[in-house]
C-alpha cells in the first residue's frame, strides 16, 4: 500500500508540473468585443480593448475569418479578418495588457459575414494556431452561423462541419497545453427538436409540454410571449445535440446565443438544457444575453434585473454549483446613456451575482465600476518575435507575403510601401513591387542626421480647424499617415508653410513625413 501511495503522489506531482490545462478560477464573465469598433488613443497608447476592466475575465475578439491566412512570426494580420486599427504587434501588446489584468482573450472565428460555401475547404488549422500563439490568445471560439444565420445549422452537413471544427482544431491545440476551444451556438441548440433530438434528455422534444407547462398552441408562434414552448419550434432547435455527443469532451466553453429567440420569457430553460450535457462532457456554459435591442424583434429585452436573475439561476443550479458557469454578452461596447446602462453595466451585474452579491445590490450597483486605462509595459514584438516597430511601422519580414497594396513596412532605415501583391523574399530596394516612402532613423545602425535640423528648422502648430507646418526652408514634400500606415494626406507644394485641414481627423496619433532640402523626417503628431 505504501509503494502504491508514493507512486500515486509522484504521478500527481509530475502531472501538475507538465500539464498546463486552463484553470477556470472564477465564474465566466464573457463579452464579445468587435475588432471593427476598436480605436486608438495616443495617451499612453490606450484603446477601448486595452481598457477593459478585470471583472470581464473572458473576451471573444470578433471576428477572424475561417479561411484566414497567417504566416507564423510575421505579425501581419492583414489576411486574418481582424479589423483593429493597428498592426499585429499592436494587437499582441493589447492581448498582453489584458492578460496582465487577468482578462483572457479568445479569437472568435466566423460570425454572420465570413461563412460561405467556399470557406470549409480552405480552413488552415495550423495557420489559425500560429496566429493564436503569436498574438497570445488562449484559444478560439467557433462562431458558426452558416450563410449568416442559424436557419440551416441543424442539417447533416452543418452538424458535420461543426464536429470537424473541434476535431481538427483540438488535434493541434490540446487541452493539456492550455488551449481553450469554445463555440457560440443557437440558444435552442440543446433542446430537443424535430430534426435533432435526444430521447434520454429531460429536455427531449417529447417532454416539451411537461417542461414548459404549455400546450402546442404557440409551438410555431416564435414571437409570442410564452413560457418556452416556442423555443422547441425553431429549425435550429437541437442542432448542438449531435455535436456535443460527438465532440463534447473536446469543448471547453459553450457560450450559447440566448437572444434573437423570439418572445419566450423563459430564458433559463436554454441554460438548463446545456447544463444537462455539461454534466456529461465536462465543458462550461455561459448563457448569452444581448444588450438591447436584439436585432430580431425586439420581442424580449434583457435588463439589469433579468440578467441578474439569470446569473442567480446559474450560480444556484443544483447540478452546477461551483462549476464556474456564467454569462456571455453581445457586445461589450453597446450603451444607452438615457437608460444609464451599457454592456459594461450588464457585465458588472453578472459578475457581482455570479460571485455571490444579491440581485438587488448588484442591480443598484450596476454602474459601480471603472475602466482601466492602459499605462504601458505590455509585451509587443521584440527583436526575436518577428521584428520591431520603427517610425510607427512593422519591420519587413522576408518570409511573409504582403497581399494588400500600400502596406507600409520598415526596412534598412527606410519606410517602404508595396504597389501590389508582394510575395515572400521580394525585398524592398531589390524588387520594384516596393517603393520608398521616406527615411526612418529609428532602426539599429541608422543615423539621426536630421535631429538638429528637426528641432530648429520647423514647427507644427495645431489649431482648432487646421494643422500648420512652418519651416525656414521650403518643404518639398509632406505626407500624413494614420497609425495603421494608411496615407491620408500628400502635398508637394514647395512652400515654407503648409496647412492640413484637421476637420476630418479624429483624436489620436498620426505620423508626418517631411522632405526638406533632401532630408526625410518622421515626426509623430498627437491630436487631442
Amino acid at each position: 500500500m505504501r509503494k502504491i501511495s508514493i507512486i500515486t503522489i509522484i504521478f500527481f506531482y509530475v502531472n501538475c508540473i507538465f500539464s498546463q490545462v486552463h484553470q477556470f478560477s472564477d465564474p465566466i464573465v464573457l463579452a464579445y468585443f468587435p475588432s471593427y469598433s476598436e480605436n486608438w488613443a495616443s495617451t499612453n497608447q490606450n484603446s477601448k480593448l486595452r481598457e477593459i476592466p478585470a471583472y470581464v475575465n473572458y473576451v471573444f475578439l470578433a471576428f477572424g475569418k475561417p479561411d484566414l491566412t497567417y504566416t507564423q512570426g510575421s505579425f501581419d494580420i492583414s489576411g486574418t479578418g481582424i479589423e483593429v486599427p493597428y498592426d499585429g504587434c499592436g494587437l499582441k501588446e493589447s492581448v498582453s495588457a489584458l492578460k496582465a489584468k487577468g482578462v483572457n482573450v479568445i479569437l472568435s472565428i466566423g460570425g454572420e459575414t465570413y461563412w460561405n460555401s467556399n470557406v470549409y475547404a480552405n480552413i488552415n488549422y495550423q495557420q489559425i494556431k500560429d496566429l493564436v500563439d503569436d498574438m497570445g490568445f488562449i484559444g478560439i471560439d467557433w462562431d458558426f452561423e452558416p450563410s449568416g444565420s442559424f436557419q440551416q445549422i441543424g442539417n447533416a452537413a452543418n452538424v458535420q462541419h461543426f464536429i470537424d471544427f473541434f476535431t481538427n482544431s483540438r488535434a493541434i491545440m490540446p487541452k493539456s497545453e492550455g488551449y481553450i476551444l469554445a463555440c457560440a451556438p443557437a440558444g435552442v441548440g440543446a433542446l430537443g427538436g424535430q430534426t435533432n433530438n435526444d430521447l434520454a434528455s429531460p429536455f427531449a422534444y417529447a417532454n416539451r409540454n411537461t417542461v414548459t407547462g404549455e400546450s402546442d398552441t404557440n409551438l410555431y408562434n416564435a414571437t409570442a410571449a410564452t413560457n418556452g414552448i416556442n423555443l422547441f419550434g425553431f429549425s435550429s432547435t437541437g442542432h448542438m445535440i449531435p455535436v456535443m455527443q460527438a465532440v463534447g469532451d473536446k469543448i471547453d466553453i459553450i457560450a450559447f446565443q440566448g437572444y434573437n429567440t423570439g418572445g419566450s420569457t423563459n430564458r433559463s430553460i436554454m441554460y438548463d438544457a446545456y447544463a444537462y450535457y455539461a454534466e456529461q462532457y465536462g465543458f462550461k456554459v455561459a448563457a448569452g444575453v444581448h444588450y438591447p435591442n436584439e436585432p430580431w424583434g425586439p420581442y424580449y429585452t434583457y435588463t439589469h434585473q433579468n440578467v441578474a436573475e439569470l446569473a442567480s439561476h446559474i450560480r444556484n443550479h443544483p447540478s452546477r454549483v461551483g462549476d464556474k458557469d456564467g454569462i456571455m454578452l453581445w457586445q461589450l461596447l453597446l450603451e444607452n446613456t438615457s437608460l444609464n446602462s451599457s454592456g459594461y453595466s450588464y457585465m458588472n451585474v453578472s459578475s457581482k451575482v455570479l460571485n455571490g452579491t444579491s440581485i438587488s445590490t448588484a442591480v443598484t450597483e450596476a454602474n459601480d465600476y471603472s475602466l482601466s486605462p492602459y499605462t504601458g509595459g505590455a509585451e509587443g514584438c521584440g527583436s526575436n518575435q518577428g521584428g520591431g516597430t520603427f517610425c510607427g511601422f512593422s519591420e519587413y519580414n522576408a518570409s511573409q507575403e504582403y497581399p494588400n497594396a500600400n502596406t507600409n513596412v520598415y526596412y534598412e532605415c527606410k519606410i517602404w510601401k508595396n504597389q501590389w501583391f508582394a510575395n515572400p523574399n521580394e525585398i524592398p530596394g531589390d524588387n520594384n513591387v516596393w517603393t520608398q516612402v521616406s527615411v526612418c532613423n529609428e532602426g539599429a545602425g541608422c543615423t539621426l542626421s536630421t535631429e538638429d535640423f528637426s528641432n530648429e528648422q520647423f514647427q507644427v502648430i495645431v489649431k482648432d480647424e487646421v494643422i500648420v507646418i512652418e519651416s525656414k526652408y521650403e518643404i518639398n514634400q509632406l505626407a500624413l499617415f494614420d497609425i495603421s500606415g494608411k496615407e491620408l494626406v500628400r502635398k508637394t507644394d514647395n512652400k515654407k508653410e503648409i496647412h492640413i485641414d484637421r476637420v476630418f481627423l479624429e483624436k489620436g496619433l498620426y505620423i508626418i513625413r517631411l522632405e526638406i532640402n533632401g532630408n526625410m523626417l518622421n515626426k509623430k503628431l498627437l491630436l487631442h
